[in-house]
C-alpha cells in the first residue's frame, strides 16, 4: 500500500468508527472492503480489520466503562460461550454454501433491524420470553434482571451464526440482549463494545498463526485512526436518546444487510 492509499484508508476507517462504536459495533465488515480497496490482500485485509476492531473496541470501553454502562459480570458470564460456538460455526461453515450463509446473515439482521425500529419498553423482557435462572444485575443507574438459563444457549448460537458467516457477533449479541432479554439500551451498547473487540483477539491470533501476512506498521496508523473515531463515538452516543440510539442502530443493520444483498449478486 502506498502512503496516499494509507492515508484516505485511515481517513475512511475513522468515519466509520465513530457511528459503528456509537451503537457498539466493531465496523470489520465495512473495514475490509476499504482495505481491498487500498490495495491490500483479502488475507492481510481480515487480519488487519481484526487488529482495527481491537484497537477500536479499547476505545469505546474506556469511554463507555468510565460512564459505567459495561456489566462486566454479565459479559465474562457470555463470552467464553460466544467463543466456542463461533470456533464451532467458523468450522462446520466449509459444508455449508456460501450463498446460504449470506442469505442467512441478510435475513437476521433484517429482523434485528425491524423490530429495532419498533416501540418497546426499555428494559423489559417481551412477555413470550420465560424467565429461567434470572440474575439481578445492576450497572450504573440500571437495575433489571437477565434470564441466564436462555441468554447463555442464545450467546452460544449468535456466536455459531456469527462463526458460519465471519463477522462479529457484536452484530447478533446486542439486538439479542436489547429485544428478547430486556436489557437496557445503554447497557447493551457498552457491552458489545467491549465484546467484538474480546471476540476478535482469538481470530486475530489465529491469522497469525496460520501464516497470513500482516504488517504492524501498516496496521498502527489504521488502528490509530480507529481508536480515535471509536473515542469519538460512545461521547456522542451517552449524549443522544435512546430512541434514536435505536434508529441509528437500525440503520446500521439495514446497511450492512445491503452491502451483504450487493456482494450476493456481484
Amino acid at each position: 500500500m502506498s502512503t496516499i492509499a494509507i492515508i484516505i484508508a485511515s481517513v475512511a476507517v475513522l468515519v466509520l468508527a465513530v457511528p459503528f462504536s456509537m451503537v457498539g459495533q466493531g465496523g470489520g465488515s465495512t473495514y475490509v472492503p476499504i482495505l481491498l480497496m487500498a490495495g491490500m490482500g483479502m488475507h492481510e485485509a481480515s487480519t488487519t480489520s481484526l487488529f482495527i476492531i481491537m484497537l477500536a473496541s479499547i476505545a469505546s470501553t474506556l469511554v463507555f466503562g468510565r460512564k459505567k454502562t459495561v456489566d462486566w459480570k454479565l459479559l465474562f458470564a457470555i463470552v467464553p460461550f460466544a467463543i466456542v460456538g463461533s470456533f464451532a460455526g467458523g468450522y462446520v461453515a466449509q459444508w455449508i454454501s456460501s450463498i446460504v450463509l449470506k442469505v442467512i446473515f441478510i435475513a437476521v439482521l433484517g429482523v434485528a433491524a425491524f423490530f429495532m425500529l419498533r416501540p418497546a419498553t426499555e428494559g423489559k423482557r417481551p412477555d413470550f420470553m420465560p424467565s429461567w435462572y434470572c440474575w439481578d444485575r445492576s450497572c450504573g443507574e440500571y437495575h433489571y434482571k437477565i434470564s441466564m438459563g436462555l441468554l447463555i444457549p442464545a450467546t452460544a448460537l449468535v456466536g455459531f451464526i456469527a462463526g458460519l458467516i465471519g463477522v462479529g457477533g457484536g452484530l447478533f449479541i446486542l439486538p439479542i440482549l436489547v429485544l428478547l432479554f430486556g436489557c437496557p439500551t445503554r447497557i447493551a451498547i457498552g457491552i458489545s463494545s467491549t465484546y467484538v473487540g474480546i471476540t476478535a483477539l482469538p481470530g486475530f491470533l489465529g491469522h497469525l498463526v496460520g501464516g497470513d501476512p500482516f504488517n504492524i506498521w501498516i496496521a498502527l496508523p489504521l488502528a490509530a485512526a480507529a481508536f480515535i473515531g471509536a473515542s469519538m463515538g460512545p461521547v456522542i452516543s451517552l449524549r443522544t436518546g435512546v430512541p434514536k440510539l435505536r434508529i441509528i442502530l437500525a440503520i446500521v443493520l439495514v446497511a450492512l444487510a445491503a452491502w451483504m444483498i450487493i456482494k450476493l449478486f456481484i
